[in-house]
């Protein structure tokens, strides 16, 4: 022995190293690999802002394809086909790897519910420019070098020389000085820069939450589409703001204003912009409040699936729609000055309504068999224009009183309606007396510039808490399967953590 102990360590190194799977039976091993196996993928899910905040990504497409991964590379170690490493790093690789989510990020939302509130400014403002009389003093239309006012006197002069060519300075302001000039100027040169800081403030952030995957799909695709109208929107604008320059775009005889189907075409454009807006963005932050208690919303979203509710849902959406069209036959009234006729309240003259025959005056038509006779009047007769806005203004706060006497005194109602919807349907009531009460006093005091511009902004208040009522008790379907889903894979997650948890012996 003593002659082999140099020999010892030569030996060693060339004898065959046995592993030790070699001496512990094939079950132990099964579940060592199993254990190591969902440790690793613990420890990936923990990283994961699934169990960090369920809040805003308890459903995203990531923790899907994760789990997914999860179960089947499970199923490949337990056969031993594949090693925890191996599986973690396949996991990471999903992780990093981008994709749209399943509900859009919370900055979205309170980014859209901005760009609302801008448009909603843009609106009122707007309104302004038109009862002052300002929309015309800027006679061209230059997207890009339109930016800057007039920084010298030469070039004051040069754009006062433009309006002196226009019919409004003409007929209706041929003795306004220079210092006039500019404070209508300045009215619309502030009117069309906030136009541009709307369409600058929107494009950019929605590229940028579409490049990094900050939105849906789906969403992604109404960015676009509202980015577009906002373009579109730009350029009604300036048709509007042509029509009023030209002798031959207004009424022989009257004075130079712009085309009330153009100025109706232009506030409906902003009012659809504005209610995408709104929807979305208060689309968005439901879906994170419903997610945030997976229980709790699938509970909420049940309840409004009984069919007793799909009338007040209906009722919401057609009250929403004669909000708008009340506020387009506004837009009318405002086009041809029809409110500076018939300053009295309920009565028009010596009755409810004038004569027919001046409601419906031969002179606007321009058929000779008079077939346009109707509808020419309808949109181009002050009388009836007026006529029709009282009427569809009284029919939509009739509505509203009848739909909030329905949640009042049907049992149903009470039964089924949130709370949250409860308390919308008194913000409609209440936003609704303020439209009517401002109105009339608009009507009375003979179109008064504060009082018409309130006015204005009070049918947008209107239709916004219309817009909230209805974002209550809609029963988004998308936002119900992805509470299913969050719903199952927390529980999974608890189940989980509780076969793990440490025993007590």
């Amino acid at each position: 022995m003593a002659s082999l102990g140099p020999s010892v360590p030569l030996l060693r190194s060339l004898s065959p190293r046995l592993s030790r799977e070699l001496f512990t039976c094939r079950q132990c091993l099964v579940r060592t690999q199993n254990f190591a196996t969902k440790s690793a993928f613990r420890r990936q899910f923990s990283a994961l802002p699934f169990t960090q905040n369920a809040n805003s990504r308890a459903t995203s497409a990531l923790q899907s394809r994760a789990k997914k991964l999860f179960a089947s590379s499970l199923r490949r170690s337990v056969s031993g086909s594949a090693a925890p490493e191996a599986i973690a790093a396949q996991a990471e690789a999903t992780k990093a790897k981008s994709s749209f989510p399943d509900v859009s990020d919370k900055k979205v939302a309170y980014w859209l519910l901005a760009s609302a509130a801008s448009v909603f400014g843009i609106v009122v403002f707007g309104g302004l420019t038109r009862l002052t009389e300002s929309g015309l003093s800027i006679t061209e239309w230059r997207p890009v070098t339109g930016s800057l006012p007039p920084m010298n006197a030469e070039d004051w002069e040069s754009e006062f020389s433009k309006y002196r060519a226009s019919p409004e300075f003409q007929l209706l302001n041929p003795h306004m000085t220079l210092s006039e000039f500019k404070s209508i100027y300045y009215m619309e040169w502030i009117h069309r820069l906030w136009g541009r800081f709307v369409g600058l403030s929107f494009v950019l952030p929605a590229a940028y939450f579409v490049a990094t995957k900050k939105v849906t799909k789906p969403m992604a695709l109404r960015l676009a589409g509202i980015a577009g109208l906002i373009g579109f929107q730009g350029f009604i604008g300036w048709w509007m703001v042509k029509s009023g320059l030209k002798d031959d775009l207004f009424a022989p005889g009257s004075h130079p204003r712009v085309s009330q189907y153009r100025l109706t075409a232009h506030l409906g454009a902003a009012f659809v912009c504005y209610t995408a807006m709104l929807w979305n963005g208060l689309a968005i932050l439901r879906s994170h409040r419903l997610l945030a208690d997976p229980e709790a919303g699938i509970k909420l979203l049940d309840s409004l699936r009984d069919p007793k509710l799909k009338i007040f849902r209906r009722s919401v959406a057609a009250l929403a729609a004669l909000v708008f069209v009340t506020a387009m036959s506004g837009a009318l009234v405002a086009g041809l000055d029809a409110g500076l006729i018939y300053n009295e309240f309920p009565f028009m003259g010596n009755g409810l309504a004038p004569p027919k025959s001046e409601l419906f005056d031969e002179r606007y038509s321009r058929h000779e068999d008079r077939s346009d006779l109707w509808w020419r009047n309808m949109l181009e007769n002050p009388s009836l224009v007026q006529l029709d806005h009282r009427t569809l203004a009284m029919t939509t706060f009739t509505s509203i009183m009848a739909l909030w006497a329905y949640t009042r005194r049907s049992p149903t109602m009470k039964r089924l309606l949130p709370p949250a919807a409860k308390k919308g349907v008194h913000g409609v009531v209440a936003f609704a007396c303020m439209q009517v009460g401002l109105g009339i006093s608009t009507l009375l005091y003979l179109v008064p510039t504060p009082l018409a511009s309130a006015h204005q902004a009070g049918s947008l208040f209107l239709l916004t808490w219309v817009l909230v009522l209805g974002s209550r008790v809609w029963h988004p379907s998308r936002t119900a399967k992805l509470l299913q889903m969050a719903a199952k894979a927390r529980g999974q997650a608890l189940a989980n953590a509780a076969a793990h948890a440490p025993r007590r012996v």
